[in-house]
Protein backbone atom coordinates (compact mmCIF):
# COMPACT_ATOMS: atom_id res chain seq x y z
CA UNK A 1 0.00 0.00 0.00
CA UNK A 2 2.95 2.04 0.54
CA UNK A 3 4.03 1.99 -2.78
CA UNK A 4 1.11 2.52 -4.41
CA UNK A 5 0.39 5.91 -2.10
CA UNK A 6 3.73 7.02 -2.55
CA UNK A 7 3.32 6.56 -6.27
CA UNK A 8 0.16 8.44 -6.23
CA UNK A 9 1.66 11.04 -4.32
CA UNK A 10 3.93 11.76 -7.35
CA UNK A 11 0.98 11.64 -10.23
CA UNK A 12 -0.70 14.70 -7.83
CA UNK A 13 2.46 16.34 -8.02
CA UNK A 14 2.73 16.19 -11.41
CA UNK A 15 -0.80 17.10 -12.32
CA UNK A 16 -0.14 20.42 -9.80
CA UNK A 17 3.34 21.26 -11.32
CA UNK A 18 1.31 21.46 -14.43
CA UNK A 19 -1.40 23.97 -13.35
CA UNK A 20 0.10 27.80 -13.83
CA UNK A 21 -1.24 29.03 -9.93
CA UNK A 22 0.21 25.65 -8.49
CA UNK A 23 3.86 25.74 -10.00
CA UNK A 24 4.04 29.41 -9.06
CA UNK A 25 2.69 28.02 -5.70
CA UNK A 26 5.46 25.25 -5.09
CA UNK A 27 8.40 26.65 -7.15
CA UNK A 28 10.30 29.33 -7.09
CA UNK A 29 11.91 28.97 -10.30
CA UNK A 30 10.49 29.22 -13.85
CA UNK A 31 10.42 25.57 -16.05
CA UNK A 32 11.22 25.48 -19.57
CA UNK A 33 7.77 25.45 -21.22
CA UNK A 34 9.41 21.86 -22.82
CA UNK A 35 8.84 20.61 -19.06
CA UNK A 36 5.79 22.05 -18.19
CA UNK A 37 4.11 20.63 -20.91
CA UNK A 38 5.01 17.06 -20.26
CA UNK A 39 3.84 17.20 -16.67
CA UNK A 40 0.68 16.34 -17.34
CA UNK A 41 0.87 13.49 -20.15
CA UNK A 42 3.35 11.72 -17.74
CA UNK A 43 1.12 11.80 -14.96
CA UNK A 44 -1.69 10.31 -16.88
CA UNK A 45 1.15 7.45 -18.03
CA UNK A 46 2.05 7.07 -14.27
CA UNK A 47 -1.36 7.04 -13.28
CA UNK A 48 -1.64 4.15 -15.88
CA UNK A 49 1.04 2.48 -14.68
CA UNK A 50 0.09 2.74 -10.91
CA UNK A 51 -4.00 1.37 -12.19
CA UNK A 52 -1.95 -1.73 -13.63
CA UNK A 53 0.31 -2.04 -10.80
CA UNK A 54 -2.74 -2.18 -8.53
CA UNK A 55 -4.43 -5.08 -10.09
CA UNK A 56 -1.46 -6.96 -10.83
CA UNK A 57 -0.58 -6.82 -6.69
CA UNK A 58 -3.84 -7.33 -5.37
CA UNK A 59 -5.80 -8.79 -8.46
CA UNK A 60 -8.96 -7.33 -9.81
CA UNK A 61 -11.16 -8.28 -6.96
CA UNK A 62 -9.36 -5.37 -4.51
CA UNK A 63 -6.84 -3.76 -6.53
CA UNK A 64 -9.26 -1.08 -7.47
CA UNK A 65 -10.05 0.34 -4.37
CA UNK A 66 -6.83 -0.19 -3.14
CA UNK A 67 -5.97 2.38 -6.06
CA UNK A 68 -8.44 5.03 -5.17
CA UNK A 69 -7.61 4.58 -1.36
CA UNK A 70 -3.83 5.52 -2.11
CA UNK A 71 -5.24 7.74 -4.87
CA UNK A 72 -7.54 9.74 -1.95
CA UNK A 73 -5.06 9.52 0.65
CA UNK A 74 -1.98 11.08 -1.75
CA UNK A 75 -4.47 13.80 -2.69
CA UNK A 76 -5.64 14.86 0.83
CA UNK A 77 -1.88 14.90 1.89
CA UNK A 78 -1.51 17.04 -1.11
CA UNK A 79 -3.98 19.52 -0.66
CA UNK A 80 -2.65 19.81 3.00
CA UNK A 81 0.49 20.47 2.06
CA UNK A 82 -0.72 23.09 -0.50
CA UNK A 83 -2.88 25.00 1.93
CA UNK A 84 0.16 25.25 4.77
CA UNK A 85 3.08 24.85 3.09
CA UNK A 86 3.75 24.62 -0.50
CA UNK A 87 7.24 25.00 -0.83
CA UNK A 88 8.17 21.71 0.67
CA UNK A 89 6.22 19.86 -1.95
CA UNK A 90 9.71 19.22 -4.20
CA UNK A 91 11.17 17.82 -1.08
CA UNK A 92 8.01 15.53 -0.40
CA UNK A 93 8.24 14.06 -3.87
CA UNK A 94 11.38 13.36 -3.51
CA UNK A 95 10.88 11.53 -0.18
CA UNK A 96 8.00 9.90 -2.07
CA UNK A 97 10.10 8.58 -4.83
CA UNK A 98 12.43 7.13 -2.05
CA UNK A 99 10.04 5.50 -0.33
CA UNK A 100 8.56 4.12 -3.35
CA UNK A 101 12.03 2.37 -4.57
CA UNK A 102 12.33 0.94 -0.58
CA UNK A 103 8.74 -0.48 -1.31
CA UNK A 104 9.77 -2.28 -4.31
CA UNK A 105 13.10 -3.22 -2.64
CA UNK A 106 10.99 -5.05 0.08
CA UNK A 107 9.18 -7.12 -2.33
Amino acid sequence: MFLLTSLSFLVMVLFCLAMNKHREQVLTKTLPKVAILLFRPLAWLALLFIAYLSVALFGWSIGPAFLFGALTMATLLLIMVLTYRAKIIPQLALASLLIAGVSVLSH
